[in-house]
């Protein structure tokens, strides 16, 4: 449910940025491991439906977080393997911790049709 309403902002942010959203064709952002890409790419689907944002897409990007469990000290990279809910599971001894840097959403650039890109919104 966090992936709708997290593509539910960026829309509302690049539909009043200084960019005009009809000319925009693709939105790349970084998601942390608490995403979902299909998910993300799904709702920013069906959510552009009768917006300006109509026929953009938006590519998902990894974010490589890195935790250390303050548990036994194992240090990883988070994947989405790791999330359970809202924490993450040592993939060593299996100790939850909060999430921090993957609950992240960021919008790395957009794409105008026919032209560079154009950041920042």
């Amino acid at each position: 449910m966090h992936d709708h309403v997290a593509v539910t902002a960026l829309i509302d942010h690049l539909t009043r940025g200084s960019v005009p959203a009809e000319g925009i064709a693709e939105v790349r952002v970084r998601a942390g491991a608490s995403y979902s890409r299909e998910a993300l790419e799904q709702a920013y689907e069906m959510l552009v439906q009768d917006t300006p944002l109509e026929g953009s897409r938006l590519v998902v990007e990894p974010t490589r977080d890195e935790h250390a469990c303050a548990a036994c000290g194992n240090r990883w990279l988070v994947t989405p393997e790791d999330v359970a809910g809202h924490v993450l599971l040592c993939p060593s001894c299996g100790v939850p911790s909060a999430i921090e840097h993957g609950a992240q959403l960021e919008l790395v650039d957009v794409a105008v049709r026919g032209g560079p890109s154009a950041l920042p919104c």
